[in-house]
């Protein structure tokens, strides 16, 4: 028994990556974010942000301001829980311009041109099933990167 342990040590299938020591806490904001910016201002601004970077404390809580101008409006206090997630960087290869339908594997197609009104970003996954997609298409050509360890995560539940 203890050989076959040693032998499933031994020959890994999984690549191993040392996870680099920067400090990350995840934000779980309610609010569909296209701007970065106003975001942050939602938390209290960059420097409440790096408060809750250095402070390790569980104690400690963010506020979430839906409306910051508006002095009457309640923030959202935040639940601080304790987690140990690993922060990924996937990087693909950019896009060549070809595509295939969905499902298949025949020979990539080249992208016939639609004249439209609206611009979508193709570029970026939309959900996961997209991201698992991407891989799946390029499964020697993505590259796999820790960015830090998450040792706490902020999820606004409640109201102050």
């Amino acid at each position: 028994m203890r050989d076959r342990y040693n032998d499933a040590v031994n020959n890994r299938s999984a690549p191993w990556f040392p996870i680099p020591p920067t400090p990350v806490v995840g934000v779980e904001h309610p609010c569909l974010i296209t701007n970065i910016a106003k975001a942050i201002d939602t938390l209290g601004g960059p420097s409440k942000l790096e408060k809750l970077v250095g402070d390790k404390s569980a104690s400690v809580e963010a506020d979430l301001h839906l409306h910051p101008g508006e002095r009457n409006a309640k923030p959202i206090a935040s639940f601080n829980s304790k987690t140990s997630n690993v922060l990924l960087k996937i990087t693909f290869p950019k896009r060549t311009g070809r595509k295939r339908k969905k499902g298949s594997d025949d020979a990539w197609q080249p992208v016939p041109e639609v004249h439209s009104s609206k611009s979508v970003l193709l570029s970026d996954p939309q959900d996961a099933r997209d991201l698992l997609q991407n891989m799946q298409d390029n499964p020697n050509r993505y590259v796999v990167e820790p960015v830090g360890m998450v040792e706490q995560t902020h999820r606004f539940r409640r109201k102050v």
